[in-house]
């Protein structure tokens, strides 16, 4: 298996098998409730991933190449910052809710990528079999509870329109935005620690650095 798949088949098959780039996420916290949000991919993106305390979502690397992931290395280790490899099936999504950043701007009508996991794929997935394909859909969602207890309701209608994207937003190229950054890369990055730029081959002789959470 490569560091990815495609679509509700393959997330079956994922999802069975193992039980970096700054983008917008689309989330809720528990008791909110959305409405107008449209999936705007035909399939979803299946990759697995670490979320690391402080730092956002990372790409797992194991079984990608040669390296191991320092990832999860590191997810079993007491007092850890750093999450187990989770499934996640990604789409790019439309938001129309408004909000206000830390600096006082307005935001509105975004695309954002959301993370979701094998339950509730399996109920887009249904809604899916009875709405057809998800960009010609319109959701109303709520959520209640957090964690393994978290609970969905996700309202479906079939779209009058089709979907106009916002003047200035475009689609996440989600084979870019969630390809997965090296072992040196990763480590780099948890210990803010910039990458150095050399030409030298020597430089690929170097011993595996080991990750300061001290740092992270």
């Amino acid at each position: 298996m490569g560091w990815y798949s495609k679509g509700f088949d393959e997330a079956e098959v994922q999802a069975a098998a193992t039980q970096g780039n700054w983008t917008r996420e689309f989330f809720l916290k528990s008791g909110d409730e959305a409405d107008g949000i449209r999936i705007l991919d035909d399939d979803s993106f299946n990759i697995r991933a670490h979320f690391v305390k402080g730092k956002g979502w990372f790409t797992c690397i194991q079984g990608v190449g040669d390296e191991n992931c320092p990832l999860c290395e590191a997810a079993g280790t007491p007092g850890s910052p750093v999450g187990k490899a989770q499934n996640q099936f990604v789409f790019n999504v439309f938001d129309p809710r408004e909000y206000t950043d830390s600096k006082g701007n307005v935001h509105k009508d975004q695309v954002k990528i959301w993370r979701v996991g094998i339950t509730l794929l399996r109920v887009l997935n249904k809604k899916r079999n009875k709405y057809g394909p998800y960009p010609g859909w319109v959701m109303e969602i709520s959520k209640m509870g957090s964690g393994q207890s978290t609970a969905w309701n996700i309202e479906v209608e079939k779209a009058e329109k089709k979907f106009k994207m916002p003047e200035g937003e475009e689609l996440y190229d989600l084979e870019e935005v969630l390809a997965p950054r090296s072992r040196a890369e990763i480590i780099a990055a948890l210990n803010n620690t910039p990458m150095p730029s050399s030409n030298n081959e020597d430089d690929s002789d170097e011993e595996d650095q080991d990750i300061d959470w001290k740092k992270a």
